[in-house]
C-alpha cells in the first residue's frame, strides 16, 4: 500500500489538530508586543460559543436519535409485514 492509500488513524488526526492550534498560539505568545490589548471581552465570546456548540451538538444526537428510531419502527414493520406472508415475493 501506498502512503496515500493507508487509513489515517484517529490518534493521528488529533494531534494533527492539536499541532494546528498549539503552533500558532506558541507563536502568539513569543512576539507579544507592549501595545495594548483590545478592550474585546473574550469570555463572554469564549462562554457564548460553547453554548452554541452545545446547542448544535444536542440538536444533532437528537436528529440522529429520531432517524435511528424511525429506521427501526419501519425494519421492525417491515419484519412484521414479512412474518405475516412469507410467501410474497419482493
Amino acid at each position: 500500500m501506498t502512503q496515500g492509500q493507508k487509513p489515517v488513524c484517529e490518534v493521528c488526526i488529533r494531534i494533527r489538530w492539536f499541532m494546528a492550534i498549539a503552533i500558532p498560539l506558541v507563536v502568539l505568545i513569543g512576539t507579544q508586543s507592549d501595545l495594548p490589548m483590545p478592550n474585546i471581552p473574550l469570555h463572554d465570546l469564549a462562554a457564548s460559543g460553547i453554548i452554541f456548540g452545545l446547542v448544535v451538538l444536542f440538536a444533532w444526537r437528537f436528529y440522529e436519535y429520531r432517524r435511528d428510531r424511525k429506521a427501526l419502527a419501519r425494519l421492525l414493520e417491515r419484519k412484521a409485514e414479512f412474518e405475516r406472508d412469507p410467501n410474497q415475493d419482493t
